[in-house]
């Protein structure tokens, strides 16, 4: 455990087995069957189709969608997925996630070196466990996206800045660290990638009035090495001229979305609601904190940078028009680390009765909610598809189980504290295993376009042609991701219209309700395959014959 000097103490010899067994126990956690379901809309498919389409073209400066240039994010997660890709023979699901299950071990180790030498070894790996296994943080660590590389890049910031502040690393070695992160997560999601670890770290070095730690000369060395690792690849767009992309990536996508959102708008509580759902189970023991106090000076210290932490990352995001559960995925560690230290106590009895009661009581409320999950879906039994009978027996008997052994291990306390924490821990992992293994693959019926896509190529080959959507938002790519072609879009009637009058293109893909559109539109189109897209009814249809009525 740490001492109670002035500032955390270093790790110890034991960690390095800590690390290794974070590393094979997450790395199990986040790998496994991770390339076994589908791409699902709507973003997976998008960057997936900007990977695959920089590979066949060989560039990798611009990523692009469906031939255009996709402006959104920044490039660092397609170098990730272009050179994982390389490695294992070809763009694939398992490619494309690959970058974000590494984000997401790596995370799960930073989260015990950050927690180390406040808190201690039990509370490190406590703190990694309850991180791995949150919701938000097991979803975004197995699915295409940028925002588990967000919360690497602020780990790998506050791990060695706190450090720093707390007087215990070298300022040269912590700024040169704190640079490299920020460095890739400014590459990775623009300039928040940024704000939010200056936030926390800026927000805990003020509270322990020591803001002049960071004021170090070295610090300018710190700042060069991000501006190294940052800016080459927007220089040499610049140099190539592409203005509008930059705009697009430094300003529209951030300041303007922050400000005036044209998408996602939430209230201002939003992140209220969420916080108790994106990070369950266990920012359900967040409150019991604020009454369960530690009993050494760095575990109330730890605990109060928790605090800071997830204060000044929510205040941040709910002042934004735009709104959205992955934006405050990096206040997960505190999150963990707040609830890791409410479990120790309450296992250690070492807090008082009203924290103890409020503990039972949020644990007794998750058994009973995955009690009442899994009676739920037994009142739907007859709705479930006699092939999947087997996958749901399994999650409902998991769910139940674990549910009625935690509010057991609850009544049980006084003679088994541990019964309870460890029944729902062991429980979730086990689902979340059995939910990536088999569940999420048969859940492809309802999320993916693939089987459409594959027959709808089928449909065409015996006369190659292009393809052309109607009615779908901006980059929307699931069909041309599963049928490795470029699909454009028509956006609105009119377009549709003008687009009946010549055929430009052979082919015209539509879902439900559109195909009613089509109809009207476009007398004498014929359709040539309909089938399941996902939830959606998918049409394609076919330019009119000779001499039929356009």
């Amino acid at each position: 455990m740490a001492g109670s000097g002035s500032g955390p103490k270093r790790p110890k010899a034991q960690s390095k087995r800590d690390l290794l067994g974070l590393v094979l126990a997450a790395g199990f956690l986040f790998f496994f069957g991770l390339g076994e379901r589908d791409l699902w809309r709507p973003n997976e498919p998008i960057y997936g189709r900007a990977v695959a389409e920089m590979a066949a073209s060989g560039d990798w400066m611009k990523p692009t969608v469906n031939g255009e240039v996709f402006s959104e994010k920044p490039i660092l997660y397609f170098w990730a997925a272009l050179t994982t890709s390389k490695l294992l023979g070809g763009v694939s699901e398992l490619s494309l996630r690959v970058p974000s299950a590494i984000a997401g071990v790596a995370s799960v180790v930073l989260t015990y070196l950050w927690v180390l030498p406040y808190g201690g070894r039990r509370r490190a790996i406590f703190t990694a466990a309850l991180f791995a296994t949150m919701y938000q943080v097991f979803w975004a660590a197995r699915s295409v996206q940028m925002d588990v590389l967000v919360l690497a890049s602020t780990l790998g910031v506050v791990v060695p800045l706190a450090r720093l502040i707390d007087a215990d690393a070298r300022p040269a070695r912590a700024w040169i660290a704190a640079g490299l992160a920020g460095g890739l997560g400014f590459i990775a999601k623009g300039p928040v990638a940024l704000i939010v670890p200056a936030l926390v770290v800026i927000g805990y070095a003020m509270w322990r009035r020591r803001l002049h730690s960071l004021l170090h000369p070295v610090a300018l060395a710190g700042l060069l090495v991000a501006f190294v690792v940052a800016t080459p690849w927007y220089v040499l767009l610049w140099l190539a001229g592409e203005t509008t992309l930059l705009h697009e990536l430094l300003f529209r996508q951030n300041v303007a979305r922050f400000l005036d959102a044209w998408d996602h708008e939430q209230p201002w509580w939003y992140y209220l609601e969420y916080f108790w759902i994106d990070f369950a189970p266990w920012s359900w023991l967040v409150p019991a904190a604020l009454l369960s106090v530690s009993a050494s000076s760095e575990g109330r210290r730890l605990d109060r940078f928790c605090w800071i932490w997830i204060g000044v990352v929510v205040v941040f995001f709910s002042l934004s028009d735009s709104k959205r559960s992955p934006y405050i995925l990096p206040i997960a560690p505190a999150v963990a680390c707040l609830s890791a230290g409410v479990l120790e106590r309450y296992i250690g009895r070492s807090t008082g009765r009203p924290a103890r009661l409020m503990v039972g009581f949020a644990l007794s409320a998750l058994g009973l909610v995955l009690v009442a999950a899994g009676a739920a879906g037994l009142s739907r039994w007859s709705e479930v598809p006699s092939d999947l009978t087997p996958i749901a027996t399994v999650l409902v008997v998991l769910v139940v189980s674990t549910g009625a052994l935690v509010m057991v291990g609850v009544a049980l306390a006084r003679r088994f504290p541990s019964m309870a924490p460890a029944a729902l821990l062991a429980g979730l992992t086990v689902s979340y295993l059995v939910t990536a293994g088999w569940a999420l693959t048969a859940a492809d019926r309802w999320k993916s376009v693939r089987g459409f896509a594959l027959e709808m190529n089928q449909t065409i080959a015996a006369n190659e042609g292009a393809v052309v959507s109607y009615g779908f938002r901006r980059w929307r790519s699931m069909y041309s991701f599963y049928a490795d072609r470029s699909i454009s879009n028509l956006k609105e009637g009119p377009d549709l219209v003008e687009f009946c009058r010549d055929w430009s293109a052979p082919y015209l893909l539509v879902e439900e309700p559109l195909d009613a559109e089509v109809s009207a539109l476009c007398p004498g189109a014929r359709l040539v395959h309909r089938g399941p897209a996902g939830r959606a009814q998918a049409f394609l249809y076919a330019r009119p014959e000779s001499g039929s009525p356009r």
